[in-house]
């Protein structure tokens, strides 16, 4: 059964239950309550937006009126009850009894319509996620009690009214869903190539239909500053970035109202946004911006912030992150500070970490921030450097300038370390979530061919060149339960995926790297079965025309998926 249905992720236990039903044009709605009209809003948009097939919204008992075709009923789910408890960190900080109270869902679809029911609007939120994934458009001939109007079988286009019914069926089933990892995310980095509100509002669209909850956002790094902090404005000020880093004639950088925006509409979609002002590397904009905070680095490509100098920066900058935050996390970055010496690093570090635990916020670093030893169980380390993860200094040096030669050996003893980050950070009892580049960095080139050459030609030059390329096919075989790099003895906090934006010039290229891409990472952290290609494949084919439909035009066409 589960190889005829479109679900990605696949659902831990969905079976067939008989005949489908097709439902009314417009497509009706039913939410409980008043307080829970915007979730039923909120669904009624994305059945509208992936379908073309207009979605009513009608608020109390769907018995007392005209019937529903979707019904969100809070409720117990019996049958999801039985499931395994989700592994690792919940990123609501275990707000509302944690993902299994919150996220489980029972969904059911007869010839009367279908049917979710979940203990917390983000279970019925998921469970309508799923209802929107089944549909499809009509057979011709279908018979049935959604075909019982008059002219309703197979005879209008889909989205189309046929006497008060849709052009549109879903099959008969019965799910019972819930999350195998509570922390299912997406790292999107809008500085090397700045991403509007409205183009991060559809990547948010795509995390929802695939039941992701996290969506990190690398708002800083040495190219530019994305985030407007009073009392230091000058980072927002472009004449301190790199050109060629922005996207189109306005803005280049959010308000704290954009921030505020893009907040909201992520939770309105059960997404929990998690904000990363990487220091005390990645800051060259910073230093270019204000000079008295850079430390006393070898070469301006090796710019990082001094412990004392940029303490009071430091502190500004978190606090105000945190007060536009309402999720637990906030994330410190402490990645790749090249040439720091390891005393002022951990200074640094250490210190980050103090500020956010004091804001009340628990820290987020990537894995190189255990060379601190101030890394402890209420943090979270990111780890990314997977073991074929390898610097070629020696092939570096051959094709630079002589004069940046002595850069190359500061980035290769970075890198020579890494093997010693996570066994650290585990020592110190802090969870690990796993952002392995070898499977979770999306913007490693493809391998395969896309179905349109144009396409194929472009793959050298969209994604990073040090990534091996990899296929599709490829980049689905792992599981959470085998991520490389990971030592004996790891809390896995969850799985994010990530996108850099080095090679990307603008949505085109980041559609073409994430897709068709993200849905596998999301099979793998809501499935906690291994679920083999062939089945994804199958339930995928449907998927790319919804991506079109959400604005996704130049998604890749892989050869993996013919």
């Amino acid at each position: 059964m589960s190889e005829n249905v479109p679900l990605v992720p696949l659902p831990q236990r969905v079976r067939a239950e008989g005949a489908g039903f097709r439902p009314h044009a417009p497509l009706r709605v039913a939410v409980p309550s008043e307080d829970l009209r915007r979730l039923g809003e909120v669904v009624a948009e994305l059945i509208a937006r992936l379908h073309g097939l207009d979605a009513t919204v009608q608020v109390g008992d769907p018995e007392a009126g005209e019937s529903a075709d979707l019904v969100l009923a809070l409720g117990t789910p019996e049958e999801a009850a039985g499931l395994a408890p989700a592994g690792g960190l919940d990123p609501l900080g275990g707000a509302d009894g944690g993902p299994d109270a919150r996220e489980r869902h029972e969904l059911t679809v007869t010839p009367a319509g279908a049917r979710v029911i979940a203990a917390a609007p983000e279970g019925l939120f998921r469970g309508a996620t799923a209802f929107a994934q089944l549909l499809r458009p009509a057979a011709p001939g279908v018979s049935g009690p959604a075909a019982d109007a008059p002219g309703a079988a197979g005879t209008a286009e889909p989205g189309a009214s046929r006497t008060g019914r849709a052009g549109f069926e879903a099959p008969g089933v019965r799910v019972a869903d819930g999350p195998g990892l509570a922390w299912r995310g997406l790292s999107l980095d809008v500085v090397r190539r700045f991403f509007p509100v409205e183009q991060v509002e559809r990547v948010i669209d795509l995390l929802a239909l695939y039941r992701f909850n996290v969506l990190h956002l690398h708002l800083t790094d040495s190219q530019a500053w994305r985030l407007e902090i009073p009392g230091w404005p000058r980072l927002t000020d472009p004449a301190h970035w790199v050109e060629g880093t922005g996207n189109g004639d306005g803005p280049q950088h959010y308000t704290r109202a954009d921030f505020r925006r893009i907040v909201e509409y992520a939770a309105e979609r059960f997404v929990t946004v998690i904000p990363e002002i990487d220091m005390p590397g990645h800051t060259m904009a910073a230093v270019r911006a204000y000079p008295e905070l850079g430390g006393d680095a070898a070469h301006p490509l090796l710019s990082y912030l001094d412990p004392r100098e940029a303490a009071g920066f430091a502190g500004d900058v978190l606090r105000e992150v945190a007060a536009l935050t309402p999720g637990p996390y906030l994330h410190i970055g402490g990645d790749e500070a090249f040439g720091m010496p390891d005393e002022p690093y951990g200074e640094f570090v250490a210190r980050a970490l103090r500020i956010v635990r004091e804001l009340g916020k628990r820290p987020v670093a990537w894995q190189e921030a255990a060379r601190s030893g101030a890394l402890g169980p209420g943090d979270v380390a990111q780890g990314w450097i997977a073991p074929d993860h390898r610097f070629d200094a020696d092939e570096l040096r051959a094709r630079i300038p002589e004069e940046y030669h002595p850069l190359v050996d500061v980035v290769a003893e970075s890198f020579a370390r890494a093997p010693g980050d996570l066994p650290a950070a585990v020592a110190a009892g802090t969870p690990v979530l796993a952002s392995t580049s070898a499977y979770l960095y999306l913007d490693r080139p493809y391998a395969e061919d896309s179905l349109l050459p144009e396409q194929t030609a472009r793959r050298g030059a969209v994604g990073h060149e040090s990534y091996e390329p990899r296929s599709t096919r490829e980049m689905y075989g792992w599981h959470p339960s085998a991520v490389p790099g990971l030592p004996d003895g790891t809390r896995l906090a969850g799985v994010e995926a990530a996108i850099w934006c080095e090679t990307v010039s603008g949505f085109a290229d980041l559609a073409f790297l994430l897709l068709p891409r993200l849905p596998g990472v999301a099979e793998k952290a809501w499935n906690p079965e291994a679920t083999p290609w062939e089945g994804y494949r199958a339930r995928l084919a449907a998927h790319p025309a919804w991506w079109e439909r959400l604005g996704w035009h130049d998604h890749y066409r892989s050869a993996d998926l013919a």
